[in-house]
């Protein structure tokens, strides 16, 4: 078909469409809904899946996270019984030493001190941990710098301050100050960046909110932990770490090394089970998959809803060419043939379907933006999810509106002209 007849045919079909504007608007309404349900629904999915990748990329692809599981008194007894002495600095060696895969270990541990001398609202956690922590986490330094290897050797009491734990101490907060923890005097020596913070509580491994924090020296742990100088604990105990963070040197080898360090441990600890490991990358994998699922069960609502909308559509149409009858037997003896009439009444439905696609478009932007705003849930606007409606949309329209386009083109000129 030509050109400017297929764009007659167009305006044609269009101005028949206005002829009925009421009609037109509650058929174009259905597909509405369906569109805005399907930028809804991908936008929830979008903004799940890169809350998680977010996360996920935060404790980084290529580490592995050994944790301490908090242990009730019996299971601390089960695991004394069993030899087991909990996650260790011994842990941290043999892990160092047992495998060429891995490029870097480093420990933290959560320490119970007392801050005094400041604002008494400010609580900020203290952890101790290796000097390559902040290498391992991509932790940045806005002034100042991070713990150095000597430091370890020689148990210097230093601190590392969080951005907003600094900026609340105001001028103690300055490197060079020193800030009293329980009896003893720690040196300022920096102050990180300000991080952006991601909290999940349920997460396997929560990322930590390193804004409200204070870093020493692991080896300074035993002198500024309450808990582990109490009452002469013995040397088990005041060695043992919250935390063990491997990086492995490669990704594909991440897998490897996590099922060789699993060995390690469970021949360590004895079997007992006092920690847990966690490696993102399996959790990245698992978040796919989860996702697919997700987003198969969404897709498919969305498109029940535009299915509904389309088969509105439909049921309009075919009650239109019933009420053109007259029409088409007109246009059929000025000389159009069934090919102009078929191809004006799918334009019809491609219309309506189109403009139920742009509306829709513009409002579900809209509606996600304002419950986005509303609710805080996160979600994302991605470039596929604003086109896939409009193509749907359209998809629609030719689908559901090539039967009345069909059913029209075979109307009978002769007994079209006799109908009343």
């Amino acid at each position: 078909m030509k050109p400017y007849k297929l764009i007659k045919l167009i305006t044609v079909a269009a101005s028949s469409l206005l002829q009925q504007k009421l009609r037109s608007i509650l058929s174009v309404l259905g597909v509405v809904c369906g569109v805005m349900a399907v930028i809804a629904m991908i936008s929830i999915g979008e903004g799940a899946k890169q809350e998680t990748l977010r996360q996920i990329e935060q404790l980084g692809t290529r580490n592995i996270y050994i944790k301490a599981i908090p242990q009730t008194k019996d299971q601390i007894i089960s695991a004394r019984e069993r030899l087991s002495k909990g996650v260790t600095l011994t842990d941290l060696d043999r892990i160092k030493k047992g495998s060429y895969d891995i490029e870097a270990v480093a420990g933290l541990k959560e320490i119970t001190t007392s801050l005094l001398g400041v604002d008494s609202k400010l609580t900020p956690q203290v952890i101790a941990c290796s000097d390559n922590y902040a290498e391992l986490l991509r932790i940045s330094i806005s002034s100042g710098r991070f713990i150095a290897s000597q430091d370890l050797q020689h148990k210097n009491l230093i601190c590392v301050l969080g951005y907003d734990v600094a900026r609340r101490l105001g001028d103690l907060g300055k490197i060079g100050q020193y800030l009293r923890m329980d009896t003893h005097l720690v040196k300022v020596v920096g102050i990180l960046s300000r991080l952006a913070t991601i909290s999940d509580k349920d997460a396997p491994v929560t990322v930590r909110n390193y804004n409200e924090m204070i870093f020493v020296p692991l080896e300074t742990a035993r002198t500024l932990d309450r808990e582990g100088g109490r009452a002469n604990q013995g040397r088990t105990r005041k060695q043992q770490l919250s935390e063990i963070i491997v990086q492995v040197t490669d990704t594909q080898n991440v897998m490897k090394a996590a099922r060789l360090i699993k060995r390690i441990l469970e021949v360590a600890h004895y079997h007992a089970q006092d920690y847990q490991i966690v490696v993102p990358l399996e959790l990245l994998r698992q978040s796919q998959r989860t996702q697919r699922t997700l987003n198969l069960v969404l897709g498919t609502i969305a498109a029940i809803s535009l299915l509904v909308g389309g088969i509105g559509i439909m049921n309009i149409m075919l009650a239109t060419v019933s009420e053109r009858t007259r029409e088409i037997g007109i246009r059929r003896a000025v000389g159009a043939t069934q090919k102009d009439i078929m191809v004006q009444f799918l334009a019809e439905a491609v219309i309506l379907t189109g403009a139920g696609g742009i509306i829709g478009l513009l409002v579900g932007l809209g509606t996600v933006g304002f419950f986005s705003t509303l609710s805080g849930w996160k979600m994302e606007i991605s470039i596929w999810g604003v086109v896939l409606p409009l193509k749907l949309s359209l998809l629609v329209g030719i689908f559901f509106g090539l039967y009345p386009a069909k059913q029209a083109s075979r109307v009978d000129p002769m007994v079209a002209l006799r109908h009343e």
